[in-house]
């Protein structure tokens, strides 16, 4: 467990009924879960002194998710520049190193809220729900637009690397020359890859330690980047990188948009 979670007095710890499972969650870090044990085993990767806010925990990425192509969002004729913290691009949204208020919160289940904030050039609030039960942790996004705009929504979970994986999917959207996933769909490789897909052909899941675990979402699209050593991150996402500009769920004034997260939690023996 870091330094920071140990420290931070603001940091929520959701339990489960059984007390197997235990989430530390960050409203001062993007709403994050920044750990995730379920009985003595870490399943996330913990944040470290001087780390990337990109690169730990699991948390939420709104209004967008993945790449936005050179950090420009068009929109209805207009064109807007968005933060690029991934140069040439934009990645990841406005959202996960904010701070977040929390909304409600008993021992198992903690709602935030925040409004999405001055590097989107439209109004608009996002809460995130987490629940801890006996055998899951279940997370649901929802955006409430204030005027209209375009949206997409995703979280970011940084597994601790699995001693087993089963994640294949039945096609992968090729990148172009700048890493902006396409619409060709190729086969998946057998390399470590960086990519976006679409279609599980079986539930996707991963072992680490004594604790299997089963992803699910209704999410259109997964992002899966296994290349590091030390993790894998398995990103469900409603649209696939540069989809906020491509192909962007829109949203009209006082509408919302709700996406949903679930990890099935099992000990194995």
């Amino acid at each position: 467990m870091s330094a920071r979670l140990r420290h931070n007095e603001g940091v929520i710890t959701l339990q489960s009924p059984n007390r197997i499972v235990t989430a530390l969650v960050d409203p001062e870090f993007g709403a994050r879960i920044g750990s995730l044990i379920v009985g003595d085993q870490e399943i996330f990767i913990t944040q470290v002194e001087n780390g990337d806010s990109l690169s730990w925990g699991c948390y939420p990425m709104v209004p967008y998710a993945g790449r936005v192509r050179n950090a420009a969002l068009r929109f209805a004729g207009e064109q807007y520049s968005l933060r690029q913290n991934m140069a040439p691009h934009a990645i990841h949204g406005t959202v996960f190193d904010r701070s977040w208020e929390v909304i409600s919160s008993t021992p198992s289940t903690t709602v935030l809220e925040t409004e999405l904030g001055p590097e989107w050039p439209f109004t608009g609030i996002v809460q995130h729900r987490i629940e801890v039960t006996d055998n899951e942790l279940a997370l649901q996004l929802t955006v409430n637009a204030l005027q209209p705009m375009p949206v997409q929504v995703g979280w970011h979970p940084w597994f601790v690397k699995p001693d087993y994986s089963a994640l294949r999917f039945a096609a992968m959207l090729r990148r172009d020359s700048a890493g902006i996933s396409t619409e060709q769909q190729v086969p998946q490789p057998s390399e470590p890859v960086d990519d976006c897909f679409i279609d599980p052909e079986k539930p996707l899941t991963i072992t680490i330690g004594n604790v299997q675990m089963m992803l699910t979402s209704d999410c259109s699209h997964w992002v899966l980047y296994d290349m590091p050593a030390h993790a894998t991150c398995i990103e469900p996402q409603s649209g696939p990188p540069n989809s906020i500009n491509d192909h962007p769920f829109l949203l009209s004034a006082g509408a919302r948009l709700t996406k949903n997260f679930t990890i099935d939690l099992q000990q194995i023996t």
